[in-house]
């Protein structure tokens, strides 16, 4: 129990958090990533997902980029863990996991621990439900 509880807890904001970075992609970009950023990017939606990942990695360490170069190196860096992750999130291929079912899991989780130490009578009980 108490290992479900700690990757309920760690998955959550790493959920959020991926969340996140495919949202600040889209404030220059677009929500569907059907804009030249600032005009001067290509339209990320229609670029392959080989490309965007080349274009991820490339900005990571410097060997890609035009114009936005050095706004892109420091957004990737800030934003983006795996490149092929999130272009396979920004190609629609994959999806961040789904926070709501996260919660609602942790919920679930956390009501079944709080029946079992309501039920619980000794300290051996309630070890047993930590487990």
């Amino acid at each position: 129990m108490k290992k479900t509880l700690l990757l309920i807890g760690c998955l959550l904001p790493m959920s959020i958090f991926a969340a996140n970075n495919l949202q600040s992609c889209t404030g220059c970009h677009g929500q569907n990533f059907e804009k030249a950023a600032l005009g001067k990017s290509k339209i990320v939606k229609d670029m392959s997902k080989e490309d965007i990942v080349t274009a991820l990695k490339g900005y990571k360490d410097g060997t890609y980029g035009g114009p936005m170069k050095a706004v892109m190196q420091g957004q990737v860096k800030n934003n983006v863990t795996d490149p092929e992750k999130m272009a396979e999130a920004i190609k629609g291929e994959t999806t961040v996991p789904d926070v709501t079912k996260l919660i609602n899991a942790k919920e679930d989780i956390m009501n079944g621990l709080r029946s079992c130490l309501d039920k619980a009578e000794t300290m051996e009980e309630i070890n047993a439900c930590k487990k």
